[in-house]
């Protein structure tokens, strides 16, 4: 009979998937809730955790929550039941569910969400917009780092076409353009989540798009005047198709385990 499967387990393949050195010096990745001596059966992966994420887990006796947005995300001073955070990490501790998050470690390593994004969008020569080279890691030449940009292969694609396409790769019930929809594209940047800091980048390699979850207005007005258009697929829908794949990933390293991606994450924000 085959050991069970522990925590341990599971957090060292995630942390080799993405490795916490690539995580932004602001966040909080990793194991953020749990015992690495205690067993897993069920695994469930969700975007953010919220209250109907920890009912669903409990629910299904979940043993682990993978998140991509850590929870807690900054330091608490107290945990009591008179605000929601605390809420769920009490409900969480008393279920024995352990919470990982790999965040922006996830955005940025070799087969990442701005790798998955990128590859989704059928660019070319697909390469970090701000390398990183992690020695130990994944070696000296490896493509990681923060955002990704490449190529299209048909030239001077128009902005209209681009987005309907990553409205389709990231199932976006709409997306937000800054640009005119004529205005012809062939190298585009990619950055899920709130990536506006990235227009820099973006502007400095003089790439033609960027992609990305969302963004301030005053960004969207310099990208406006730089003459670089912009995609909002809406932050949910810019990293919500990545946990569902890594829902993929671990249920295939881990066969024993039942692994799935939550039913209850969805998107907070709607259109009326």
């Amino acid at each position: 009979m085959a050991d069970p499967l522990k925590l341990n387990a599971v957090c060292e393949f995630l942390e080799r998937f993405a490795p916490s050195q690539l995580a932004e010096s602001w966040d909080n990745v990793g194991l953020l809730i749990g015992d690495r001596d205690q067993v897993v059966e069920g695994v469930v992966t969700c975007l953010t955790v919220t209250p109907e994420v920890v009912d669903e887990a409990i629910e299904a006796d979940a043993d682990l929550i993978v998140t991509h947005h850590p929870m807690p995300f900054r330091a608490v001073k107290r945990i009591t039941s008179s605000d929601t955070v605390g809420q769920m990490l009490l409900k969480l501790i008393k279920h024995g569910i352990a919470v990982y998050s790999p965040h922006t470690a996830f955005d940025s390593c070799a087969e990442g969400i701005n790798f998955q994004l990128a590859k989704a969008m059928g660019l070319s020569d697909i390469q970090p917009l701000i390398p990183v080279d992690l020695l130990g890691v994944s070696g000296p030449t490896s493509q990681v780092g923060t955002g990704r940009w490449g190529t299209l292969e048909s030239k001077n694609t128009p902005l209209a076409t681009v987005a309907e396409k990553a409205k389709q790769a990231t199932k976006a019930s709409m997306v937000k353009v800054v640009g005119r929809s004529t205005a012809e594209i062939k190298t585009i940047a990619i950055g899920c989540g709130s990536a506006g800091e990235l227009l820099t980048s973006t502007i400095e390699k003089k790439l033609d798009c960027l992609i990305l979850g969302e963004t301030s207005f005053h960004t969207c007005l310099e990208a406006k005047a730089q003459n670089i258009a912009l995609i909002l697929v809406g932050h949910y829908a810019s990293e919500r198709f990545a946990v569902e794949q890594l829902a993929s990933v671990l249920g295939s390293a881990f066969p024993t385990a039942n692994v799935w991606c939550s039913r209850k994450d969805v998107d907070p924000v709607h259109f009326a």
